[in-house]
């Protein structure tokens, strides 16, 4: 154990503001994870208990210097509460239990977001992350060692050459069978090195007073907010208004300028129409697409026949040119937001009044999931003239989805209408978010009625005590989230796989669950979740739940404790 000597400082972070659940949790020094799945391979067995032979020969004894101090960045308590203390008993695990010198730096949401994915200013990371239709896209954006400049996605830091060539095969292979195999080596891979680790897999959760609305059905990308829900949704008593609310106010009514948080996701996705959408099988479904029909002409092309009969918001009409203006108009201008998909397309040509031709810059065998699901189609005549889109100062958006553009009482709340014209059209004739920082608040208006769902998704103390009253409903349903725990790799001691390794081990990931998470989510062990299906698979490193076997990794790494009780890093 760390000495409880004068190691103030790594103790001094935690605040008055910490929720009863962390005062009362489970201690884990020793434990063995509170039921974990036991490990059976030979390979699970030496990543999770012993060493890499490699790294301990190399490791020297004796003392090194001491490890810089790390920083942890929260969100503040009114935020997520339960994420909040699930940070702060993250660090007081790596502080008293390990002997890192720890900070917890508390800050608004969108500070926080900019400081760890585009500044990569941070030593640690906890949020509750999505994976869209296509893992591996995301992987690659994530860990590719091309994308570690600050904003270019890569913000822990990772850099494997290997896992780099395994991606890229994968996103090349045009037969999805293929493709399994090899999403499963680069989940080993990732989860063998750890720069990201899942501390819980998140359900998608639809929360709503079930006297007004019904009929919730998720799709992988979006879960209970994704366009297939909306359009199936079944209003109530009369009820023709689906009312949300959201902690903070939107930031930008910019489809192109945003920072792909998902309080703007869900209202473009509803605002803007896709080449293909996916039903609740996460299927493209041309019943629901622009694109009604699509064929793969060859490995680099993709031709989708368009709605000839479709208009936009402002009475327009829709037409194959619009398409073939948006892929090329993102691509020239190098729209950050779309930089993943960008790189796959050469550009877009029209071939007839209903055909548009997509030539991609290197081939992309999962291009439906990976681009065409995921970029948002423009008006021609509304952006042609602008020459930095993602900087656009856009106050009425005009877009061609099932839902369009009514109100924005910035700070307030914003409304939605519905564009009578869709070609699947909504139940209900308006929708709006409302701001409400206060989770009890919420739940009050949910249960009188003020309010009829909960598109934020909390997990929380408040779920756990309103679920069963008769005025709430609730669905639960295996999703592709999680919070995730992101060490940043670019701080000195951060870029050892031991280090990292213990780390995770030191997380005490079923007392979370069970005790800040009142049981709703499963314990974290993999990045890619089994709502991907075959693509997921179970054959990765276990890690226990012990910060004895953190310890003993540690020691057999090299790395020793001062007399403050500090760990120090392996002597050269």
């Amino acid at each position: 154990m760390a000495k409880p000597g004068n190691d103030v400082k790594r103790r001094d972070f935690l605040k008055a503001t910490t929720g009863a659940g962390v005062v009362g949790m489970t201690a884990l020094a020793g434990c063995s994870g509170g039921g974990q799945e036991e490990t059976t391979t030979e390979e699970t067995t030496e990543d999770s208990g012993g060493m890499d032979t490699e790294t301990t020969e190399e490791s020297g004894g004796g003392e090194g210097e001491t490890l810089p101090t790390y920083t942890y960045v929260n969100n503040a308590q009114a935020y997520n509460p339960p994420r909040h203390d699930a940070i702060n008993l993250i660090a007081s695990q790596f502080g008293d239990e390990l002997g890192l010198d720890m900070e917890v730096d508390v800050l608004e949401w969108g500070t926080l977001y900019s400081r760890v994915s585009e500044e990569y200013d941070y030593s640690f990371a906890t949020w509750h992350t999505f994976f869209v239709s296509e893992p591996v896209t995301e992987l690659n954006n994530l860990f590719n060692s091309s994308n570690t400049d600050p904003g270019q996605g890569n913000y822990s830091g990772y850099e494997n050459s290997e896992l780099d060539d395994m991606m890229a095969s994968y996103l090349a292979e045009p037969d999805a069978d293929t493709r399994i195999d090899q999403a499963h080596e680069i989940q080993k891979t990732l989860m063998d090195d750890v720069p990201t680790m899942p501390i819980t897999h998140m359900p998608q959760a639809a929360i709503y007073n079930n006297n007004q609305v019904g009929n919730w059905q998720a799709d992988l990308a979006n879960g209970f907010n994704s366009y297939w829900t909306m359009i199936n949704l079944e209003m109530k008593n009369g009820e023709d208004t689906l009312k949300g609310y959201w902690p903070e106010t939107l930031s930008t009514m910019n489809v192109l300028g945003h920072n792909d948080e998902n309080k703007h996701v869900y209202q473009f996705n509803m605002m803007y129409d896709y080449l293909v959408q996916l039903n609740n099988n996460a299927e493209p479904d041309p019943e629901v697409s622009l694109a009604t029909d699509w064929e793969r002409v060859d490995e680099t092309t993709m031709e989708y026949t368009i709605r000839t009969d479709h208009s936009w918001h402002d009475g327009e009409d829709l037409t194959a040119e619009d398409v073939a203006f948006t892929y090329n108009y993102i691509n020239d201008n190098e729209v950050p937001l779309y930089s993943t998909q960008s790189q796959y397309i050469d550009n877009a040509e029209v071939v007839d009044e209903e055909t548009v031709r997509i030539n991609m810059s290197e081939p992309l065998g999962p291009f439906n999931l990976a681009v065409a699901n995921l970029v948002p189609i423009i008006p021609k005549h509304k952006w042609e003239g602008r020459e930095n889109p993602s900087q656009a100062n856009i106050q009425e958006p005009v877009g061609s989805g099932p839902m369009k553009f009514d109100y924005w009482e910035q700070g307030s709340e914003f409304g939605l209408a519905k564009f009578d014209d869709h070609f699947a059209p909504v139940s209900f004739e308006k929708r709006f978010w409302r701001v409400i920082p206060e989770a009890s608040t919420v739940w009050e208006n949910l249960i009188n009625g003020d309010l009829n769902y909960e598109p934020f998704g909390r997990i929380d103390r408040s779920l756990n005590e309103n679920q069963d009253n008769e005025n709430i409903g609730t669905t639960f349903q295996v999703a592709s989230t999680f919070w995730m725990f992101t060490s940043n790799v670019r701080q000195d001691g951060l870029d050892d796989k031991q280090m990292r390794k213990a780390l995770v081990e030191a997380i005490p990931r079923t007392p979370i669950v069970e005790q800040i998470l009142f049981g709703f989510p499963d314990v974290g062990f993999n990045i890619v979740s089994e709502a991907f299906g075959p693509l997921h698979t179970e054959d990765v490193t276990r890690y226990e739940e012990s910060t004895d076997a953190a310890r003993s990794r540690l020691e057999e790494a090299g790395y020793t404790w001062n007399d403050d009780g500090l760990i120090q890093a392996p002597s050269e």
